[in-house]
């Protein structure tokens, strides 16, 4: 089974990384242990990741019953891995001599010494070149695990709405307030709210990583990684009273590691515009987990990581007062300009002989309640309202509704707005130990 070889790996690294090297080596520096520790590591993580090392419903194993072809191609990598940590310890602890070390032939001494040649220092030696076939094994684990592990992005946040962030509301709804005194208080609940089912999203996140990597002992590096943080975009003295409804939830939902915790935006304070979280340096290597969702992921810009923490974050919401729809979430700014476009960007004309327009539904249905009370009592209200609106001419200026701010066209409206969203949608995000911000 796969959890069987990935048991067999583990041993395998622990008692290479514990063995002891032969003092003959030539070259130490062939294979460091410090870098075994280091794919040990990669190794673990992978594991962790994808369930590797269960047993029952919740491993690898039954997760690929019907793939075939990716659990062998996993069983083969992870023998291979095994097959190379083995030749590793044999040679370090001097029990095999590598080729490249071993002494020339008798028939190679007898040679003419005017044609003997000096060893091709430009070849790898035999230690260095399983040390790459490690590394490459990971690599390619990793890169499977993309594939394997990512569930569709509707199923990620539907099982999210089980977890419980409804503590962080307050301090949400109070953030969205503070940045923007003048809007509407129905805005600032609707966008305060989206903001802690981001919070959910990333707790739920966090909890099942730690549920799949149960049973996995991690170092130090791992553990690392997953301390907790404190909330740095609440308010110092709100910090404690946060705290401590978090500590009175039950221990199983609990957050252990404060993913949940907010931290990544500017002060109210502070003009400019939050900062996206630097590209982790493990995207160096090839695929890595994301610290935020605990994805697998294969990225390598920064314009691609941005990309993909909005896909996390989902930062756009509609924020006109009659929209049927105030909780669906846009993970694109397309998707949810184009709803705007097609939903909210509308004038109504009363077709009823007064001709009057209005440039929101309620205030149509406020006037034909006051001045056509027969018709707003029909059954055919809907068709009749159908037949009122009209598209409101794309040129015409809008008011944000989040600082009032005029805005010429329906571009720079969804630019405007967009923008908005993004800084508090950022908001949500956990800040990780040692990250530092760079400029957007």
């Amino acid at each position: 089974s796969i959890a069987k070889n990935v048991s067999a790996c583990l041993q395998s690294f622990d008692s290479l990384s514990e063995s002891d090297e032969s003092p003959e080596r030539s070259d130490p520096d062939d294979m460091p242990l410090l870098k075994v520790k280091s794919e040990l590591s990669r190794f673990k993580v992978w594991s962790a990741n994808i369930g590797a090392h269960r047993k029952g419903r919740s491993s690898l194993d039954h997760r690929l019953r019907d793939a075939s072809n990716i659990r062998n191609q996993v069983l083969r990598l992870l023998q291979d891995l095994a097959e190379s940590l083995s030749d590793a310890k044999v040679i370090l602890t001097g029990d095999i001599t590598p080729w490249d070390e071993e002494p020339l032939s008798s028939d190679e001494d007898d040679s003419d010494d005017d044609y003997a040649l000096e060893p091709d220092s430009s070849t790898p030696s035999e230690l260095s070149q399983i040390f790459a076939s490690i590394v490459e094994d990971i690599n390619c684990l990793l890169r499977l695990s993309v594939s394997i592990r990512n569930p569709a992005p509707h199923d990620r946040f539907k099982k999210s709405s089980l977890t419980d962030t409804s503590h962080f509301e307050p301090f949400d709804v109070q953030h969205v307030r503070t940045k923007f005194s003048t809007a509407s208080s129905y805005v600032v609940e609707r966008l305060g709210k989206a903001i802690s089912r981001r919070r959910q999203y990333f707790k739920y996140r966090e909890m099942h990583h730690q549920k799949m990597a149960s049973g996995l002992e991690t170092d130090g590096e791992v553990e690392d990684a997953l301390q907790s943080t404190v909330a740095s975009s609440i308010p110092d003295h709100l910090k404690q009273t946060a705290l401590d409804i978090t500590n009175s939830l039950d221990e199983e939902d609990a957050s252990d590691t404060g993913r949940s915790q907010t931290s990544y935006a500017t002060s109210a304070a502070n003009a400019e515009r939050p900062k996206i979280p630097t590209l982790p340096q493990e995207a160096e290597n090839g695929p890595f987990e994301c610290p935020f969702c605990f994805l697998m992921i294969s990225i390598n810009s920064r314009r691609l990581w941005k990309k993909h923490l909005f896909a996390d974050l989902r930062p756009y919401v509609c924020v006109s007062p009659d929209c049927p729809a105030p909780d669906q979430d846009f993970q694109r700014r397309y998707q949810w300009a184009d709803h705007v476009q097609v939903y909210h960007w509308k004038i109504w004309t009363c077709s009823l002989g007064c001709n009057q327009t209005f440039t929101s539904l309620k205030d149509m249905k406020r006037h034909l309640a006051k001045a056509h009370a027969a018709a707003s009592k029909s059954s055919h209200l809907d068709s009749l309202l159908t037949l009122c609106s009209r598209p409101k001419p794309t040129n015409d200026p809008a008011q944000c509704p989040l600082c009032d701010e005029s805005l010429p066209t329906l571009k720079h409206y969804q630019r405007h707005v967009g923008r908005h969203q993004e800084d508090l949608a950022l908001f949500a995000l956990p800040q990780l130990p040692g990250d530092e911000d760079e400029g957007d």
